[in-house]
């Protein structure tokens, strides 16, 4: 959000796109961590841990968006903001996710 005010104060009015993964397997997520030269951190690993258990699971940014939804709506100033999904999951998976996401909200 303070990113979002700066571009603003800066007198940019056009629409911004905030990038989040959409759904995918914890073990997905970790294998593109890896390929992409970034290392497990300790949050993902506080988080989820190393267990083959916790490796099948599937996160999804419901969260995330959630929060941003909130803050943008008690910041009328944020202006056109969207959201751009990374596909990791596949795009079947956050075309589902996004279709159930905003079925829950109404």
């Amino acid at each position: 959000m303070r990113w979002i005010g700066s571009v603003r104060d800066r007198g940019i009015t056009s629409e911004i796109r905030i990038g989040t993964p959409g759904p995918a397997g914890i073990k997905r997520l970790l294998g593109f961590a890896r390929r992409f030269g970034i290392g497990a951190n300790a949050m993902i690993v506080k988080k989820y841990g190393f267990s083959l258990t916790n490796l099948m699971g599937t996160a999804g940014p419901d969260k995330f968006v959630t929060d941003l939804s909130g803050l943008l709506a008690q910041d009328p100033r944020s202006g056109d903001v969207r959201l751009h999904f990374y596909t990791f999951g596949g795009l079947l998976a956050t075309a589902q996710w996004a279709g159930e996401y905003v079925a829950a909200q109404s």
